[in-house]
């Protein structure tokens, strides 16, 4: 090996559906010397068949894919690979969320909008601290089948909004959002919004005082 020749540190893979955010991430990673792209992917199930090749150590991983997504998406990535960091990185980044995912064990979690020395510094430090633990004693309950959009009107219900103010903050359809409320009041076991703070309290969702 030349005395040039730098040995990459971290193996960083790109989950995310676009190409120019693809793109862009991986000259941001270059400007790293300790950095080395491995991979990319476009979609939930190119990002789970990179990962079973194995050869990574950090994944920067978008919620919002075609085909499997969402929280569902990151559970299986973290039953494939226990010992990867994942970094979620997305544009949809309510705080709800980010306790959700770090809760599931991603070792990060990165907007979109972030400077790129944020990006560098989320994958520096995801590999100095141990792999996240997951907290799997509420997982097979009904609000962790929620979809991201689903569970984040959810949580606004419960904190007060109204369905407009939600459609209006969102950019949807007061239609929409009704059709969102009335699954997720259905998969949730509630007739009404009180239910719904209700199950929140219990499961620790929100604070008492919501």
């Amino acid at each position: 090996m030349s005395a040039n020749t730098v040995s990459p540190q971290i193996r960083v893979a790109i989950a995310d559906d676009h190409p120019i955010v693809r793109a862009g991430v991986r000259g941001i990673l270059s400007s790293d010397r300790s950095i080395q792209v491995v991979g990319e992917a476009e979609d939930g199930q190119s990002a789970i068949a990179l990962i079973r090749k194995g050869g990574v150590d950090v994944l920067l991983l978008d919620l919002v894919m075609p085909g499997r997504a969402g929280l569902s998406l990151l559970r299986q990535v973290l039953d494939e690979a226990p010992e990867l960091r994942v970094i979620v990185f997305t544009a949809y980044d309510p705080v709800s969320h980010k306790e959700r995912a770090l809760a599931l064990g991603a070792s990060g979690y990165v907007a979109k909008d972030s400077r790129p020395a944020e990006i560098l510094d989320a994958i520096h430090q995801s590999m100095l601290r141990p792999v996240q633990k997951r907290v799997a004693s509420n997982e097979g309950e009904p609000h962790t089948q929620l979809s991201l959009r689903q569970y984040d009107i959810f949580i606004r219900l419960v904190r007060g909004e109204s369905v407009t103010d939600i459609a209006k903050d969102l950019h949807l359809s007061v239609k929409t959002v009704s059709t969102h409320k009335v699954t997720v009041q259905k998969r949730l076991g509630a007739q009404s919004v009180v239910d719904l703070v209700r199950y929140a309290v219990q499961h620790q969702l929100v604070n008492p005082d919501v």
